[in-house]
């Protein structure tokens, strides 16, 4: 190994050889790239056991940096070969309820996510438009080891394979959600809060004496968190987080019947619903003094620095109608 700075190809394939000898015949080792939201690719490494049909997928993209040096490889190499171990599956995931489209249904979901940034995605997978978004569907995996946290896009051939149309996805995916993934709306002040909460005890756990005795006391953190988010509350508009339970793939609850209507009955009002991400959006009382350009405003901004990339959902700003009961486009 040497000092000498590598490309990406280069570093890929000097990965691919140092695991390989690594974890020896049993496996085989391989790269392939594999297409994420709004048009990102990422490189991901399977490690394949020889008697495993189904193995993990970790992705390399963040440990490459453009004055990476050979030298740097064999390390990355260990903690990959750390990462494989500690995800690898102690036996072959079982998706045979994939199969069968009576079977899958029952666990069939929608999200959404921008249709101009996915359009070559979109060519692929069945889908419906809503406005500038698209309605696509996944598969949530509740077999061991993922219990859940995994997920898989229906494409098309899934779609064939079952013998169905988009418009039954479309049916069964609509009355799956809601009570697979639950919405709720919190007041941004407490999520703020939440926040605080975590950073700051966080840190002060750090600062604990060396003798166990901690520097200020739980009620001492308690009410200088009030304090902040009292005081951040004060310089912003009214805000409400909206997603669902799990947190994932949360701003499709903006579709969720009743949802939108029970709110805006709560407030008495209209209100603009803002995009912060596919996780969530942000709801906005109409007489609030935030107009529709400074709104987008803060959906760009919240999208060029707060979201990663393939999490971004759209710069737009919607607002919803208690007269139509209807979600409209402001563009």
């Amino acid at each position: 190994m040497n000092n000498t700075s590598i490309d990406f190809t280069s570093f890929t394939q000097a990965i691919l050889k140092n695991l390989q000898e690594k974890l020896g015949s049993d496996y085989k080792v391989f790269s392939h790239c594999v297409k994420k939201n709004n048009g990102i690719e990422l490189t991901g490494i399977v490690a394949k056991h020889v008697r495993r049909t189904t193995s993990p997928t970790i992705y390399i993209n963040n440990y490459y940096k453009k004055d990476i040096t050979e030298g740097d490889v064999q390390k990355i190499s260990d903690d990959l070969l750390k990462e494989f171990q500690a995800a690898e599956f102690e036996k072959d995931l079982d998706l045979s309820d994939f199969v069968l489209f009576d079977k899958a249904k029952e666990k069939l979901s929608f999200k959404l996510i921008h249709a101009r940034k996915n359009k070559e995605l979109l060519k692929t997978v069945p889908y419906k438009r809503f406005y500038d978004l698209a309605i696509v569907f996944y598969y949530t995996v509740n077999e061991a080891p993922f219990h859940g946290k995994a997920t898989i896009l229906v494409n098309n051939s899934h779609m064939e394979r079952w013998g169905i149309k988009v418009e039954e996805l479309m049916e069964v995916s609509f009355k799956n959600t809601p009570l697979l993934y639950p919405s709720v709306i919190t007041n941004m002040a407490d999520v703020m809060k939440e926040i605080l909460s975590e950073g700051l005890k966080q840190d002060i756990e750090d600062a604990k004496l060396g003798d166990g005795r901690e520097l200020f006391n739980e009620e001492w953190v308690d009410e200088l968190i009030d304090q902040m988010s009292t005081n951040a509350g004060k310089e912003n508009i009214p805000m409400y987080v909206l997603t669902n339970k799990k947190k994932l793939y949360g701003a499709a609850c903006m579709l969720y019947p009743e949802v939108l209507k029970k709110f805006s009955e709560k407030l008495g009002q209209d209100f603009y619903v803002l995009p912060s991400s596919v996780h969530e959006v942000i709801l906005v009382p109409a007489d609030s003094e935030a107009d529709q350009e400074s709104l987008r405003e803060i959906v760009t901004d919240i999208n060029r620095t707060q979201v990663a990339e393939e999490e971004i959902l759209a710069d737009s700003v919607y607002f919803y109608s208690r007269s139509l009961n209807k979600i409209l486009w402001l563009s």
